[in-house]
């Protein structure tokens, strides 16, 4: 199998990292400054997880940019996602108070997940099937860049007080991007309006919900985890074991970067081996590896994020290549914009429980049952078809759902 990329997968991948890297630097900063913004806005960590849990219901609404991805085209709501993402953030710097930051980021919310959602899918549809999962690996990559940045930078935002909020002005920088994407980012191929616009929700029956319901209680189980285990990391070094700011983002920076090898890792194994197996070790690896993290209070905990972060970058480029392939042209926007929402609930479920949770049994307690309940859903993967290797831009409207029920039988492409 070669590893060559043709011009076109250089290009739609060099735009979508671009994006990538600016959309994962701004959709950070909420989970980076939470250990200094929970305490200026007198938030307990049982409030704070209510007030996380209501920013991502903000989510719900990528799936209007969904809905419009795949009746007008990716291109529009792609930029009009990316300019709201970073205008929010800069507005986030600006406004006080408890009410206005939850508003704000709720935007920031929609607008990142609609940005991820339809990257994923104009990776899926211009970048050839032999690297496509290779290539959402170097778009998480860059995302586990931009991410890290963020965290190097925190230290020098920790005081004084509300000196957190200039971070989120730095978002603007992300703006010099723009330019850039609006001039080389072209419709994808694979797009044709719709004669007849198919229902919006027509993805969660017949042969299509098939594949959505398994993948969605997945993602819900995962979401769940992972939506307090990622948000507390930071708090729990700084504030639980008193390691200072610098230490606490250096050790997540170090340890993450060498796990965040798994994206490029995944995507290349998920190339040669299939979607399935690389997604069930991911979620094995996250589980034990996030769920161990705050059961330490020594330097151990780094061998728990480097398993947890490697579990978790092999998962993505995997998951991203599968929900993107199972699914139709006409709804492979609304398809993915939901299973983010499914995310999204599960990371506000297992938030809602935090609240409830966090402040009597602990942070181990609580991350350790929900790892537990995220990794229960690892044989729902089992039942969905492979598709490594399926080729979706010759496909068309009319004739896509049958194209997809024959090419993603284990097999069948070989």
């Amino acid at each position: 199998m070669t590893n060559r990329f043709t011009h076109n997968d250089r290009r739609i991948t060099t735009l979508m990292v671009v994006a990538g890297f600016v959309q994962a630097f701004a959709g950070s900063l909420l989970v980076v400054t939470l250990a200094f913004s929970r305490p200026d806005l007198d938030l307990s960590k049982g409030d704070a997880s209510w007030i996380l849990a209501l920013i991502r219901l903000g989510s719900f609404t990528a799936v209007a940019y969904g809905i419009w991805g795949d009746r007008l085209g990716r291109r529009r709501p792609l930029l009009v996602a990316f300019i709201t993402l970073l205008l929010a953030n800069v507005a986030t710097a600006l406004v006080p108070g408890v009410v206005g930051f939850t508003l704000l980021q709720a935007l920031v919310r929609a607008a990142s997940g609609a940005v991820a959602a339809l990257a994923i899918v104009y990776l899926a549809e211009e970048v050839s099937p032999h690297i496509r999962s290779y290539a959402m690996g170097i778009w998480g990559v860059a995302g586990s860049l931009a991410g890290g940045l963020a965290f190097l930078l925190a230290p020098l935002f920790e005081l004084p007080a509300e000196r957190w909020r200039w971070m989120f002005g730095l978002s603007a920088i992300g703006l010099l991007a723009y330019p850039l994407l609006a001039r080389f980012l072209t419709e994808s191929r694979a797009f044709r309006t719709p004669v007849d616009r198919p229902p919006v929700f027509d993805v969660l029956t017949g042969q299509t919900g098939r594949y959505f319901w398994p993948l969605a209680v997945a993602m819900l189980a995962v979401g769940g985890f992972s939506g307090v285990a990622v948000s507390f990391a930071s708090d729990y070094l700084i504030n639980d074991l008193n390691w200072s700011v610098l230490a606490s983002s250096l050790t997540i920076i170090s340890a993450g970067a060498l796990g965040a090898t798994g994206l490029l890792i995944g995507g290349r194994a998920a190339d040669v081996w299939g979607r399935r197996p690389v997604i069930v070790l991911g979620m094995a690896l996250g589980a034990i590896g996030g769920s161990a993290f705050y059961w330490q209070r020594g330097p151990l905990l780094i061998v728990w994020i480097v398993i947890g972060s490697f579990g978790s970058s092999i998962f993505v480029p995997a998951i991203s290549a599968l929900r993107s392939e199972l699914f139709p042209t006409q709804n492979r926007v609304v398809a993915g914009a939901l299973l983010s929402a499914m995310s999204v609930t599960g990371a506000i479920l297992g938030l809602g429980l935090g609240s409830l949770t966090i402040d009597s049994w602990g942070l181990p307690k609580t991350v350790t049952v929900l790892a537990a309940i995220a990794a229960s859903s690892i044989p729902l993967i089992l039942t969905l078809p492979e598709t490594k290797g399926v080729v979706l831009h010759h496909e068309t409207p009319a004739t896509a759902p049958a194209q997809a029920a024959v090419q993603v039988v284990p097999g069948d492409e070989a």
